[in-house]
């Protein structure tokens, strides 16, 4: 019985050492592409390639907000626009503003303008006025459990929100979009 219990934290040990490397291969190779590498990579591998480098540079300080700072122009649209659309495509609304994405949310109306994705915009700016939530504060959205998440689930019309974004073109769309047109910004 040890000796199965050791082979399995053995191979669990293997696999995530193997997952980091192969994670820290992929972002040293992105870091390193020249623009014209990178305007030659599909919309996905564009996606993440521009998720490593943004990430890199906002990662190397305190908070997300002084990160975000020393972005480009381009390269901010693109950090604010990528997280919101990843958590609404894996958890909705009320992912975004629980999680630490939710630092990116006051510039997140301006940057869905940046893109043209103006119904999108539109969608969030009324959900944030109907609600009275002041996306310079969002302290009341921090989370310690499951069961503190799902209290904010109930807070605001999340589900109403989702469902009616959903019905709208995918954010990803006009933001790759807009990354080509400003890929030497990156």
């Amino acid at each position: 019985m040890k000796k199965a219990i050791t082979l399995i934290l053995l191979c669990v040990i293997t696999v995530s050492a193997f997952t980091g490397c192969v994670f820290k291969s992929l972002e040293r190779k992105y870091i390193n592409m020249s623009v014209s590498e990178l305007e030659k990579l599909d919309d996905g591998e564009l996606f993440d390639a521009l998720l490593y480098r943004t990430d890199a540079k906002v990662d190397k300080y305190d908070s997300v907000k002084e990160g975000m700072k020393t972005l480009s122009y381009a390269e901010l649209v693109f950090y604010v626009v990528s997280y919101y659309e990843i958590e609404l495509q894996n958890g909705g609304l009320c992912q975004y503003f629980v999680n630490s994405s939710r630092e990116t949310a006051s510039e997140l109306a301006d940057c869905l303008e940046a893109i043209g994705a103006t119904e999108q915009k539109d969608l969030f700016v009324k959900f944030v006025t109907d609600n009275n939530i002041d996306l310079n504060d969002l302290s009341s959205f921090e989370i310690n459990s499951i069961y503190e998440y799902e209290a904010q689930t109930k807070r605001y019309p999340f589900d109403d929100y989702d469902d009616a974004s959903y019905e709208l073109e995918p954010v990803s769309v006009p933001l790759m979009k807009f990354v080509r047109e400003h890929i030497s910004e990156f």
